[in-house]
């Protein structure tokens, strides 16, 4: 075995500009859709929530017009930190905030009251009706891109988790013990047919003051500017704005990048569903809802009837087509368990239904996978690859960034399992795919996130659908669900 380390992906920025910092493409050149004329220059924004929070939330984002410092670094080590430029047409964004005393929908103190002394199950219940009432009146009017919602303090249910280990074998049936959902989830799907995406903010956002739990801290505080940062991002984003985009070569095959993971439904009586989250290479997301699964009695993972994989995949180039006006050269499915041979059948009949020839599918495993060590104190570098076989090879996604002279994580970094099971895989372009699609992260201007878009997406998609009837209508829109 020989470790080798991946070039890190540039990103697109404004007029092709590129790097491999979101942060700094954007500080230095702009969004990549900058000269659009179809970029969000103004956003109109709505805010939902108590009067303190609306407050707060305002006068945070009014100070973050103007430029914010960078958090000091150690020696060496000053591109950890990015000053967020601001927020303003005249900032590097080209983009700003516009405020409506019509667009506040205030949530009366005495009503959030009542929530911190009921159940946790009825608190939730009571939160989501109230603020999905206000966001509609809100997003009706038609005069808002983005409904801000102020998530409220006295709610003690679980808040926004980290995705579980969607990527391991198994991992999803450990999802049935979220299946009673939160509140931010079932906001988003009591949200799903708006006219406008939400963005909820915890107190510690606009305030800076750590959240507590029980007397502990729930999580470390980011400084004001990373804070900025992934909050401005996700806001251009949901707006209808490119932040930034992988890159793309002349001679590259247009390509659709799939993820499938599954779920449960909030009832936990249905079986796992299907759901595929479609991404081209210049970013644009869109939602495809699957058929059915089953759990195989034989790897206990669940699996696609060959007829149901094939539909999703026909599902997704049809929204692919809809959305970008033309059929992909080329499909890349990332998946969260192993390909059957029915799955795969079902694949390849969809993409020659479609006349489309160039078809990868990549198993993706997040646990199981053997660690390396290196020299010294620091880990792996990130786009670390070593093959282990000639159908398995190893790749760190995070680890020590070059660019960094540091490893920004607070745990050993684990590397993915990348299993191809389609015959003429290509496992150092995969990898390659794999890497970029790990700084597609629009609620994050991280430039070295874990897990690639298609598969953390799918997986965040799917929480929020298992709160959705099948027989809704539901929005295509990946910013409808981030």
């Amino acid at each position: 075995m020989k470790a080798h380390v991946l070039y890190e992906p540039e990103l697109e920025f404004r007029a092709g500009n590129r790097h491999i910092d979101p942060r700094y493409g954007i500080g230095v050149f702009g969004p990549a859709d900058a000269d659009s004329p179809t970029a969000p220059h103004q956003i109109p924004v709505a805010l939902v929530g108590p009067t303190r929070s609306i407050d707060g939330i305002r006068k945070w984002l009014q100070r973050c017009q103007s430029p914010i410092e960078a958090k000091e670094a150690k020696p060496g080590q000053e591109n950890l930190h990015q000053a967020f430029p601001g927020f303003s047409t005249d900032s590097e964004f080209g983009s700003e905030l516009v405020f409506d005393d019509a667009l506040v929908r205030e949530i009366p103190e005495r009503l959030l009251r009542k929530l911190a002394r009921a159940d946790v199950a009825s608190a939730t219940t009571e939160a989501v009706d109230l603020y999905a009432d206000a966001a509609r009146s809100l997003a009706e009017t038609g005069r808002c891109r983005v409904v801000i919602c102020a998530r409220p303090d006295e709610l003690n249910d679980r808040e926004e988790r980290p995705p579980p280990d969607y990527l391991a074998g198994g991992g999803e049936e450990r999802e049935e013990r979220d299946a009673g959902g939160d509140f931010h989830d079932l906001l988003k799907a009591a949200a799903l047919g708006l006219h406008a995406p939400l963005q909820l903010m915890r107190t510690e956002t606009w305030s800076g003051i750590k959240a507590k739990n029980n007397g502990e801290t729930a999580r470390p505080l980011q400084d004001e500017a990373t804070r900025a940062w992934n909050l401005h991002t996700a806001l251009y984003y949901k707006a209808g704005g490119t932040p930034w985009r992988m890159q793309r070569h002349s001679s590259d095959l247009a390509t659709c990048y799939v993820g499938i993971s599954f779920y449960r439904t909030a009832s936990g009586e249905e079986l796992h569903t299907a759901v595929a989250q479609v991404f081209n290479e210049r970013g644009d997301g869109v939602v495809v809802r699957g058929g059915t699964a089953q759990i195989s009695k034989k790897d206990r993972q669940p699996h696609l009837a060959l007829a149901d994989a094939k539909r999703l995949l026909l599902d997704a180039l049809a929204e692919y087509r809809s959305t970008h006006g033309h059929q992909p050269a080329r499909i890349v499915i990332h998946k969260s368990s192993n390909f059957t041979s029915g799955e795969t059948e079902g694949f390849h009949q969809a993409a020659d239904e479609r006349e489309i020839d160039h078809v990868d599918m990549i198993w993706i495993q997040r646990r199981g996978a053997p660690h390396l060590y290196r020299t010294g104190q620091l880990p792996p570098l990130r786009g670390t690859t070593v093959q282990l076989d000639e159908r398995s090879l190893l790749l760190y996604t995070r680890g020590s960034v070059p660019y960094f002279r540091t490893y920004s994580g607070l745990y050993v970094p684990q590397p993915l399992l990348i299993r191809p099971a389609s015959p003429n895989t290509d496992l150092r372009i995969a990898a390659t795919d794999i890497l970029a699609l790990s700084k597609m992260n629009w609620n994050n201007a991280q430039l070295d996130e874990r897990d690639p878009l298609t598969l953390r997406t799918a997986y965040r998609v799917g929480a929020i659908l298992k709160h959705v009837p099948s027989s809704a209508r539901i929005a295509t829109r990946y910013a409808y669900y981030m």
